[in-house]
């Protein structure tokens, strides 16, 4: 379950992005990315006026302008290049003009109007019915005053890992890697991120990085991409921060790294460190009693504490209610259960936000409830995201190998002390 509308517009704005690539159109207006990466022709060109033209503080748009953009939106939708690859040019060329939509406020005419326009396309491309009614309904998110610009890279995300999200074997190849910096470039270089460089750019970093969480990345590799972002970096000094920020998710949340300095007060105001824990394998569960598919996970956690308690396995929760008693309460009546939780909340001035933008979640970068980190004894991450069945299979290997470690410890120490009894014996 994702945050709320009121702080969606984070987890908008940062979803993860890689490389695409054009599989059409030459010409001038098509010249840019790295040839070998596909992405939609018609994302190659610029097709509206600046976005921060339309950047307003929430007040209307006035009807010239929404008429030209709405005549820019039937254009795009009608150019050679977009009626080549109709499946892969819906979202770019809708995502531009919702862009631009998105911090005026439109009235109730012009939102019937776009709402009909794109409608309309369902007609024209009955076998797209179902993508472009994801369309229409982001329209109704959109088209009221929105707090911030959503990315454009995020319409043309379905078509960055042509061979799928995850890795192979849960580890990245040097090919794949290799693809994924070549995207990163041609990212840079779409029109829309050239226009509004500093926070599409900002997008694409930190989709970048988010991406690598799916597997593996050898130390090698890792070397790769963070000289790639100090190239990065050195050329663009204003987004140093970002890059520095990428570096850190890198260092402490990917699979395989010891896991972030983690310190906060429990729900009985003591504080505690996630290190105090190592030596034990850590279901780390950034949840709350107002997300569903948190309160769906409980049971199986409830199961593991049962099933596992003679084993070094913990759970660790990070509550995000806006108010400790409620989860204190889910507690207390059975319903969550009852392991160890930081309240990661703070006081909202609207009770029905809820406080998922607390110091360790967003320390963590969650923007997605439950998540869910898997840690080893040593305090590296291991799996992320495993959930309910999942979660107890993956536990089960991980207790059943410490099981077999012990065992050979035991036996080796057995047969070491029987010999040695024996050559004391023959002594």
């Amino acid at each position: 379950m994702n945050k709320p509308m009121a702080v969606a517009a984070a987890l908008i704005v940062g979803v993860g992005i890689g490389f695409v690539g054009s599989r059409a159109a030459d010409g001038p207006e098509s010249a840019g990315p790295d040839s070998s990466i596909d992405v939609p022709a018609t994302a190659l060109k610029m097709w509206y006026p600046p976005v921060q033209e339309f950047e307003n503080d929430g007040e209307p748009l006035d009807d010239e302008r929404f008429d030209a953009l709405m005549a820019t939106l039937d254009e795009a939708m009608n150019a050679e290049e977009t009626l080549a690859d109709i499946e892969r040019s819906i979202e770019p060329n809708v995502q531009g003009f919702f862009r631009r939509i998105a911090i005026p406020e439109l009235s109730a005419e012009q939102t019937e109007r776009a709402s009909a326009y794109l409608t309309g396309l369902v007609e024209q491309y009955p076998e797209h019915e179902r993508l472009i009614n994801r369309q229409v309904s982001m329209l109704g998110v959109y088209g009221r005053a929105y707090p911030v610009v959503p990315s454009f890279t995020a319409s043309v995300r379905s078509h960055v890992y042509a061979d799928g999200l995850y890795p192979p074997d849960g580890v990245f190849e040097d090919a794949w890697i290799d693809r994924m910096l070549a995207g990163f470039d041609a990212m840079l270089e779409l029109p829309e991120t050239v226009n509004d460089f500093e926070r599409e750019a900002g997008v694409v970093l930190r989709g970048f990085t988010q991406r690598l969480q799916f597997g593996r990345i050898s130390d090698e590799q890792t070397e790769r991409v963070l000289a790639h972002f100090d190239a990065f970096a050195e050329k663009h000094p204003e987004l140093a921060d970002v890059v520095d920020e990428r570096r850190h998710y890198i260092e402490y949340l990917l699979p395989g790294r010891v896991a972030q300095r983690t310190v906060g007060k429990d729900l009985d105001g003591v504080e505690f460190s996630l290190e105090e824990y190592r030596g034990k394998i850590v279901v780390l569960v950034f949840s709350g009693e107002w997300c569903g598919p948190c309160r769906g996970e409980y049971p199986y956690h409830r199961f593991a504490m049962e099933q596992y308690k003679d084993d070094p396995v913990v759970f660790l929760g990070v509550n995000s209610d806006a108010d400790p008693e409620v989860i204190l309460a889910s507690k207390a009546r059975g319903e969550a259960p009852d392991y160890r939780t930081w309240w990661d909340g703070h006081s909202q001035p609207d009770a029905e936000i809820v406080a998922t933008n607390g110091p360790i979640a967003k320390g963590w970068e969650v923007f997605g409830w439950p998540t869910i980190y898997v840690l080893d004894q040593d305090g590296a991450i291991l799996h992320i995201n495993k959930r309910g069945g999942d979660l107890i299979a993956t536990l089960d290997d991980m207790v059943v190998e410490i099981r077999m470690a012990e065992f050979e410890a035991e036996r080796a120490a057995a047969i070491e002390t029987g010999t040695d009894a024996e050559s004391e014996s023959n002594d």
